[in-house]
């Protein structure tokens, strides 16, 4: 669903008319200037949140977000991750067996 700030002109609108008020003395009272309520009341982007709230509050209005539901499904569990700073070990070399003992035919001075 999308919303646009457009989407709020005609509920704070008729708010501040049922309570005989004009868009200055709503204002006034909400602690804002005339020309963020004129912006307020026709829809422009630009106005500030805090903007709003004040003339919500003013006008015992709320804004309620919904968040949208869930299917009840869980997202998929991950592995955990390792860092990247830990290598992974490389496999072990295959064992080299040991050279036979040849003494014999190995001069003395090399034993």
């Amino acid at each position: 669903m999308s919303f646009s700030p457009s989407d709020l002109c005609d509920p704070i609108r008729e708010a501040r008319k049922t309570r005989n008020l004009s868009q200055k003395e709503l204002a006034d009272l909400a602690g804002i200037g005339k020309t963020a309520m004129f912006d307020l009341e026709h829809g422009n982007p630009g106005v500030r949140l805090n903007t709003l709230l004040a003339v919500l509050q003013e006008l015992g209005m709320d804004l309620e977000l919904i968040l949208p539901e869930t299917s009840g499904q869980t997202a998929p569990a991950k592995a955990p991750a390792t860092p990247a700073s830990v290598p992974t070990p490389a496999p072990s070399p295959e064992p080299v067996p040991a050279p036979s003992p040849v003494t014999e035919s190995l001069p003395e001075h090399l034993l």
